[in-house]
Order: structure tokens, then sequence, then C-alpha cells
């Protein structure tokens, strides 16, 4: 049986010493480059969600814009629409009023030449 004072004991205890500090530090080498590569990889998710979202937020915007733009035009056609209907009817009415006018001033100027001719004779 060995004793701790013996040569071979110690050499053993330093030797399995030495080797759990060489698997001590393999292991934290081992760490250290998940925890660089667990970096690595928040950092592309991020870039990642950064440009989907950036992309989203592009697209929105185009859509709205789109929209308006659409909703502008279906306004702006309505609206040449109803300024036809208008200019339309304006002329209707200027033609009712000119027909009628025609009528009203053949009977003014007639009563003028009466009233004229009444007042001045032949």
């Amino acid at each position: 049986m060995l004793y701790k004072s013996e040569p071979l004991f110690l050499e053993g205890v330093a030797v399995l010493a030495e080797t759990v500090a060489d698997e001590i530090r393999a292991k934290e080498a081992g760490a250290r480059e998940i925890i660089a590569n667990a970096k690595t990889e928040g950092a592309r998710l991020i870039a990642s969600a950064r440009t989907s979202g950036e992309q989203a937020l592009k697209e929105a915007r185009q859509k709205s814009h789109r929209y308006f733009r659409e909703e502008v035009r279906r306004a702006e056609n309505e609206a040449e629409a109803a300024a036809a209907r208008i200019v339309e009817e304006g002329k209707a009415e200027a033609e009712q009023f000119y027909v009628g006018g025609r009528t009203r001033v053949a009977e003014v100027s007639s009563w003028l030449v009466k009233k004229v001719m009444s007042v001045y004779g032949d």
C-alpha cells in the first residue's frame, strides 16, 4: 500500500491535478467558444430581425402610398364626373334662360314699341 509520503503517490496526485487542470482549461476554452458563437449568432439574429423590420416598414409605407395615390385618383375621377355633370346642368339652365329670355325680349320690345308709338305717335 502506498502512503501519501511516498514519492510515487505524490507524483500521481500531481499528474492527476495537472490532468484536471488541463480538462478545466479545455472546458473553459470550449465555453468561451460557445459564448463567442452565441454572441455571433445573437448579432446575426438581431441584424436579421432589424432587416426584416425595416423591410416590413418599407413595404407598409409603399402600400400606404399606393393606397393614398389610388384614393386621390378615385376622388379626382369622381370630381371630374361631378364637374362635367354640373357643367352640363349649367349649360341646360343657360339654354333655358336664353330660350325663355328670347320670348320675353320679344314681348318687352313689342311693349316698348307700343309705348313709344303711343307717346310720340307715328
